[in-house]
């Protein structure tokens, strides 16, 4: 023990490092997301009072920081979709024009059948009943499903309150007849009639061959746990590094002018293309065998070949990982306790677990260093929003800007210490 002060150190620091950022991203999943609050896009197309209602309910809410402007102007529903397309937001909803005007002829139909029961003189003015309107909601398509249901249940929530006001404000009127009761058994069908404004989520991709039937497990499990599977190939990579300094291949390496940089670059290749080899074979067992076990395919986004590129910088950000550690650490031991641990606080943090969102602003934060999260990111571009190449610009930019530093220092750390 007191000749590898720095292997007991490992043992101790990293399950403990491990036991704080798991207790961290695991806390959100033990409470309800309705315990949570989220930023809320919200396009007003009504601007009646039942909209000011719904609007100012969800402003004073503990669950949703409301977003109905941008640059000092009110938001629109262009604006808050594209918002929503680039994944800066995660929720929105558009209140439709004229969701006041329904409300409020469903509440004063009510009002009629109980004055006409009652046999009170007031009489509202109504016409016929539409067909039912709909608050329409909106996802990132990054969004889970028990996620998309949780936020729905407490728009619900916060617009039934808002029509039950209306209804009220409309029975108000009753009570300015003196001596008069009026029984609510006699309101008719009232729950039929206060059904005319609901919350409906609607797909945000208007491309026909994206619908809300992409939105499942197999989309959001197989891209997550491919990537968490190919960082484990840093393991073996700095085995295989240790290895040749340990049999003294490193050392004759060295002696050669400029070898480190070359073979180190060769390592990356071979293992960056065998980590691509294996991010596709995960997407086949998605497209084919997923079916075999009564699960939805596979939908690799309408720019499917940007995946090959994609999962070619994902590789060389994880083999690049596997030789800085190789390089970085003495033994096998070492490298293999910090390697395994490393990797799975980075998938934590990184969103392959649970979708950061629900997470603690600061692991928030933290999420941004872990490069399985921009690579989660750039799939994701790819299979859940459909997205060009454009699109991944920025997480592959990170992707090949963290393989480069770490393929950098490894070389640096070998150059400096061939044999150590």
């Amino acid at each position: 023990m007191q000749r590898d002060i720095s292997g007991l150190l490992l043992l101790l620091v990293m399950p403990a490092a491990l036991i704080v950022v798991m207790a961290l991203v695991q806390d959100a999943p033990f409470r309800d997301y309705q315990e949570l609050s989220f930023d809320l896009l919200l396009a007003d197309n009504d601007h009646g009072s039942l909209a000011r209602q719904i609007t100012d309910g969800l402003k004073h809410s503990k669950n949703f920081h409301v977003i109905d402007s941008l640059d000092g102007s009110p938001l629109t529903e262009t604006q808050l979709k594209e918002l929503l397309n680039k994944g800066t937001h995660k929720i929105g909803i558009v209140i439709p024009g004229g969701v006041t005007a329904e409300m409020v002829n469903s509440a004063n139909i009510a009002v009629n059948a109980i004055s006409q029961k009652a046999g009170l003189p007031i009489t509202l003015p109504t016409r016929e009943m539409r067909d039912r309107m709909f608050v329409r909601l909106y996802f990132d398509p990054v969004s889970k499903p028990a996620f998309r249901t949780a936020i729905g249940a407490a728009l619900d929530k916060y617009i039934t309150y808002s029509c039950t006001n209306i209804l009220m404000q409309r029975l108000s009127l009753l009570s300015k007849e003196p001596n008069k009761t009026y029984d609510s058994s006699n309101m008719g069908d009232l729950e039929k009639i206060m059904q005319g404004i609901g919350v409906k989520e609607e797909p945000l991709n208007d491309n026909a061959k994206y619908t809300g039937l992409h939105i499942n497990s197999v989309q959001h499990n197989v891209p997550a746990w491919a990537i968490f599977g190919m960082f484990f190939i840093a393991i073996p990579i700095a085995g295989h590094v240790i290895k040749e300094r340990e049999d003294g291949s490193a050392l004759r390496i060295g002696l050669i002018p400029h070898a480190n940089r070359y073979v180190a670059m060769g390592k990356i290749i071979f293992y960056t293309l065998i980590c691509s080899l294996q991010f596709m074979f995960m997407l086949c067992i998605g497209l084919w065998v997923m079916p075999l076990f009564h699960l939805p395919a596979l939908y690799p986004g309408l720019h499917s070949w940007l995946l090959l590129p994609v999962s070619l910088c994902i590789g060389f950000a994880a083999t690049a990982y596997g030789f800085f550690i190789g390089t970085a650490f003495k033994t096998v031991t070492q490298a293999l306790t910090f390697g395994s641990v490393s990797i799975v606080i980075l998938s934590a943090t990184g969103g392959i677990w649970v979708p950061i969102e629900i997470l603690p602003h600061s692991m928030q934060v933290i999420a941004l260093a872990s490069p399985l999260h921009w690579s989660l990111e750039a799939v994701n571009e790819v299979i859940l929003r459909n997205g060009g190449a454009g699109s991944v610009v920025l997480p592959v930019f990170i992707l090949l800007l963290t393989g480069s530093a770490l393929w950098v220092a490894g070389i640096f750390i070998r150059t400096t210490h061939p044999g150590a």
